[in-house]
């Protein structure tokens, strides 16, 4: 996980000075910062003013998450002051479960429930925990932030949109402008012949060692020459520089018709590299599959991968999902593996093939909006062994909690046809994330 930046607020009412408070509140803060977090941790607020002041100071820090640390009951007009100033910045509650078990009073329970109730009518989205200061429960603080540092970083994203929606993709279409204001995501368009122009004129040199740095990284080459396999990474050396001089966190390009049947080229390698580098993908032009794409990679700090479902293979009570061969080639079995070959179907361009390595993993897709809200579908999995000779960028995954149970909640809930894939279960992260974005969470059935 990225670290992040944590506002850490102790709540107690004012009129109580309690010697177990200090202590709990040494005791979260270290161990917070030991999880690998940065933690500000102003003085305890005792009015309104003060919160005020307070709210102003972690705003200007620009910290990813506040965390209201419920020691005792409060005075609900402290943290409701706390709440109302921090903007857009998420919320976390986390109350003791007592303070004293014998002396019930003051209880942090009741400064939790009665905060609770007034932030969530003010219409501030928030998560909580209840605990004592454990390593579990500091791990689920610590991953609220990593998962409020990925809902705040997407606010200031910046997505490249190269061309149009491939050729009969609805699913892929989606009003931007509702997605920068629900989200803070920006994108910003280009046309694709410019990208094209910019290959075009790019240094053969630089194509030359990207072809290298790639096989180097790979089985090497299959079908493809070491000529198409250049001419094909000129579209790496065009597209790191748009990244580069646009300022963009992630991008996705239109790749057909004109790309892979007219220019006989592909940006399949190209993306591979880029993933190298950090810098997320999608195919087919589909800005809700870029964002979980970009929103899985952040989370977990590695690279994720954006494909179709391609097979329901029922006796093994799993789903393919594959792609043309984009992926980043860490993500496979054994990196020796990976090929570098033309494209599975019109023997154009060069693609990196191979199966995917076994392991937990997290799918999801953030949903074209319904009724004007936007949802979250996720699932975890366990990618399983794929076959030999299976072509392109495959992941064979038995789904939580089954195939069938997946693909039915996919139709109910109208998934659209690309997913993203990342290593890890991330579940209860994405979770949060939802939580911090008012982003309706959708599962199959899994547990967390």
């Amino acid at each position: 996980m990225n670290r992040a930046s944590i506002g850490f607020v102790t709540c107690v009412h004012p009129l109580y000075d309690l010697p177990a408070v200090a202590a709990w509140r040494e005791n979260a803060i270290a161990e917070l910062r030991k999880s690998g977090n940065e933690v500000t941790a102003p003085p305890i607020p005792r009015t309104p003013a003060d919160a005020i002041e307070i709210a102003a100071h972690l705003v200007e820090r620009e910290v990813d998450l506040v965390v209201l640390f419920f020691c005792s009951w409060v005075s609900e007009d402290v943290t409701l002051a706390l709440a109302r100033g921090l903007g857009d910045i998420p919320l976390f509650l986390w109350a003791l479960p007592y303070l004293d078990r014998d002396i019930p009073m003051p209880s942090p329970m009741s400064g939790l429930t009665g905060s609770g109730s007034n932030i969530r009518r003010m219409g501030k989205p928030f998560a909580y925990v209840i605990g004592d200061v454990t390593t579990a429960t500091v791990e689920q603080v610590a991953r609220a932030a990593g998962a409020a540092a990925a809902a705040r970083a997407l606010r200031r994203a910046r997505l490249g949109v190269v061309g149009e929606p491939c050729p009969g993709m609805v699913d892929v279409v989606v009003d931007e402008a509702g997605l920068e204001k629900a989200l803070g995501v920006t994108t910003v368009h280009f046309e694709l012949d410019e990208l094209v122009r910019a290959a075009q004129t790019a240094s053969p040199g630089e194509a030359e060692r990207a072809a290298q740095r790639l096989i180097a990284a790979t089985g090497g080459r299959r079908e493809v020459s070491a000529e198409a396999l250049a001419d094909s990474l000129r579209l790496y050396v065009a597209i790191r520089q748009l990244v580069r001089t646009n300022q963009l966190d992630a991008y996705c390009v239109r790749c057909w018709p004109e790309l892979r049947d007219h220019h006989k080229i592909t940006p399949c390698t190209a993306h591979a590299l880029m993933a190298q580098e950090g810098i997320p993908s999608t195919c087919e032009v589909d800005v809700t599959a870029l964002i979980t794409t970009w929103l899985l990679s952040r989370l977990a700090g590695a690279p994720a991968f954006n494909f179709d479902i391609t097979g329901y293979l029922e006796p093994e009570d799993a789903i393919q999902f594959a792609h043309c061969g984009a992926a980043e080639p860490s993500l496979a079995g054994d990196p020796g593996k990976a090929l570098l070959r033309v494209h599975m179907r019109t023997a154009t361009g060069a693609t990196v093939e191979f199966s995917f390595k076994e392991g937990a993993v997290t799918v999801a897709k953030l949903l074209r909006p319904v009724d004007g809200k936007l949802r979250l579908f996720v699932a975890g999995g366990e990618a399983i062994p794929s076959g030999e000779g299976v072509r392109g960028s495959v992941a064979t995954v038995r789904p939580e909690p089954s195939a069938a149970a997946f693909l039915a909640a996919m139709m109910r809930e109208g998934v659209e046809h690309h997913l993203a894939l990342v290593y890890g279960d991330w579940k209860r992260d994405l979770k949060l994330f939802c939580e911090f974005t008012g982003v309706e969470y959708v599962s199959p059935g899994a547990r967390l």
